[in-house]
């Protein structure tokens, strides 16, 4: 095979996703959720100004941070798979492999100081544990449940408490002496997630258990359970001020709740649509929070956030591409990553960085230059300004709609085709029509009875869909075959819907090329085939080794697999026979890769690893 040219220009998408944070004397510290180059990056935030401080990259073998926990002098570095806790000196910006507590394999999901000791709650063994500060001993208490997560650890002057994920338990040993464990799992809700998190205030044991915020007294008595808010998921994180009040952080909507004696009592929103690393107060009674996706935020009682994202800062790291555009004006490529979007300006070869609301899972242009992205999980759609970059959300598609698979602008009706699938356990997927002029939602489900959408393509006034018979997260099908349907985009309705091999349950992709629908399969993996409307036969069968995505130009069609990280030339009217093009590619999509077209139609922006690349696909 001749080799084909590939240039690369450096990381395609950046992501500022953090797992550890604390609070030292109003000094904020996170910790990258990935590694860096086999490094741990942690950095000192300003709370004022949402500039990153300090950056240090630790060599922890590879490991990213998990939990971290202050003494007042150090900070305890609970790593994500990594048999020690590390201790770090702001003041040398050294760290130290300072406790070994398990085997290479453990995160720990708690790390507590208190009164001298470092607690901690571990995944996969489910143990508390904890560690003196002063010379580094460990001493075991035990194992909260049979789950593998040991979620929540708290300490006060008689006891230590642990709770775990589902099966969620709680249970408590006292402080000192070792001793058998008293089960207090009798006093939580039901809870799919187990304990969340936890604090003691005074007499009274906080729990986060399911829908319920609980106190208990140490031995159970004087239960009260808090119903949390309809529009909340979860209690994830809580704290307690030095006047002895709790209070709570709710996760996705962030509202920030007073724990009251019997009820919950929201004083702030300071964020949306995040998981929350931390919730903590400053010394002049500031809130502060941490996001997992990189933001880091303060608030007063009532009054406006003060939001940073730490994606425009050097914290920012390599991330997998999730989706990528093109743009037709300016020599603007877009790349969407985790709750990110990147803009690469390839004449000035520089790039920029930004807040995205989820993940950007496809990206469209429209006539007027706006960029269109379809975000998971919330399925909102937002437009771009393509040179501002302002964001304007045009609403959400609902109707228990969660992965945004595929979209297509119809210049022809200026509207937006979406194909999403529905949240995990459920099949019915959905096509969206977005009247760009108007900024209606049309939604229709079950144009693929029981199935996902999973890919369209439009020839003229037709748009043709395939459908994929597992849906997100199910045990199995349900129907026997996937189906592929035509759809007239005057009318919306559909024209014909067909099972065109009953040994495909899904699908994966399909365009239009010359009167011929060419169809990936996901189930088979990797078969393919080219399917004719006017004979309404199939007309030709292949093989990919995986599934992936079709691209096409100048006539000729091609494919880009996931799974053998090859791209192809197939067989059409305008190519011949099908040929590899590019072998052995490193993987860096987060889904399926795509095919971004140059304007000359011989190349193609695409990911080498986690770098930007140009292919040369057309001599």
């Amino acid at each position: 095979m001749r080799t084909l040219p590939v240039e690369r220009f450096g990381s395609a998408a950046f992501t500022a996703a953090i797992r550890g944070a604390t609070l030292m004397d109003d000094r904020l510290f996170v910790t990258s959720r990935h590694p860096v180059a086999d490094l741990l990056r942690l950095a000192e935030v300003d709370l004022d100004t949402g500039e990153t401080v300090s950056i240090t990259d630790l060599d922890l073998g590879g490991a990213s941070g998990q939990r971290l926990a202050h003494d007042g002098s150090y900070i305890y570095i609970g790593a994500a798979g990594h048999g020690s806790i590390w201790r770090y000196d702001p003041t040398t910006r050294e760290a130290i492999e300072w406790a070994h507590v398990g085997g290479s394999t453990m995160w720990a999901y708690d790390l507590r100081y208190h009164e001298g000791f470092l607690y901690l709650g571990t995944y996969p063994d489910c143990m508390v544990r904890r560690i003196r500060v002063s010379d580094a001993q460990v001493e075991t208490y035990g194992r909260p449940s049979d789950s593998q997560y040991a979620t929540a650890v708290v300490a006060d002057d008689e006891y230590v408490y642990g709770g775990s994920a589902s099966p969620g338990k709680l249970q408590r040993w006292p402080k000192e002496g070792g001793g058998d464990p008293v089960d207090l799992t009798s006093f939580l809700s039901d809870s799919p997630v187990g304990i969340l998190s936890m604090v003691k205030s005074g007499d009274l044991l906080y729990i986060a258990s399911g829908r319920d915020l609980i106190s208990i007294r140490s031995d159970g008595s004087d239960r009260v359970a808090r119903p949390i808010p309809s529009e909340d998921r979860y209690i994830d994180k809580l704290t307690v001020a030095p006047d002895g009040t709790v209070y709570a952080l709710a996760r996705l909507t962030t509202n920030i709740y007073r724990v009251e004696a019997d009820s919950l009592t929201q004083i702030a929103r300071p964020h949306d649509d995040v998981e929350n690393i931390l919730l903590d107060l400053t010394d002049d009674g500031r809130f502060v929070g941490v996001s997992g996706v990189g933001d880091v935020w303060t608030v007063s009682t009532m009054d406006d956030a003060e939001v940073f994202s730490l994606t425009a800062t050097d914290f920012a790291y390599a991330d997998e591409v999730q989706s990528m555009l093109l743009h037709k004006r300016g020599q603007r490529l877009w790349v969407g990553g985790h709750y990110s979007m990147t803009v690469h300006h390839l004449e000035e070869q520089t790039s920029q960085s930004f807040y995205a609301p989820g993940e950007p899972k496809a990206m469209v242009q429209g006539s007027d230059g706006t960029v269109y992205a379809g975000i998971y999980p919330s399925t909102k759609i937002v437009a771009y300004h393509p040179r501002t970059f302002e964001p304007t959300v045009l609403g959400t598609i609902g109707h228990g709609q969660m992965r945004v698979k595929e979209m297509h602008y119809d210049e022809a009706r200026h509207q937006l085709l979406i194909a999403t699938g529905a949240s995990n356990g459920a099949y019915s997927g959905a096509l969206t029509y977005v009247d760009l002029a108007t900024g209606e939602f049309d939604v229709h489900v079950d144009i693929l009875p029981g199935q996902r959408p999973m890919d369209i393509t439009v020839a003229g006034d037709v748009a043709y869909l395939v459908g994929d018979t597992w849906g997100d997260g199910n045990s199995g099908p349900s129907k026997p075959a996937g189906d592929v349907a035509a759809v007239d985009l005057n009318t919306r309705e559909v024209l014909w819907r067909r099972e065109l091999d009953p040994s495909w349950q899904a699908y994966e992709g399909v365009i239009h090329q010359d009167g011929q629908l060419y169809l990936m399969g996901r189930r088979p993996n990797g078969a393919w085939l080219i399917y004719d409307l006017a004979t309404e036969s199939i007309v030709h069968r292949g093989e990919l080794g995986g599934y992936g995505e079709f691209g096409q130009s100048r006539g000729r069609v091609f494919s880009w697999v996931h799974w053998a990280f090859d791209i192809r030339e197939l067989p059409s009217a305008a190519g011949g026979t099908g040929h590899l093009l590019h072998a052995d590619v490193p993987n860096g999509w987060y889904n399926n890769q795509e095919f971004c077209w140059a304007p000359n139609g011989k190349q193609i922006w695409g990911v080498w690893g986690p770098d930007l690349a140009k292919f040369t696909l057309i001599e």
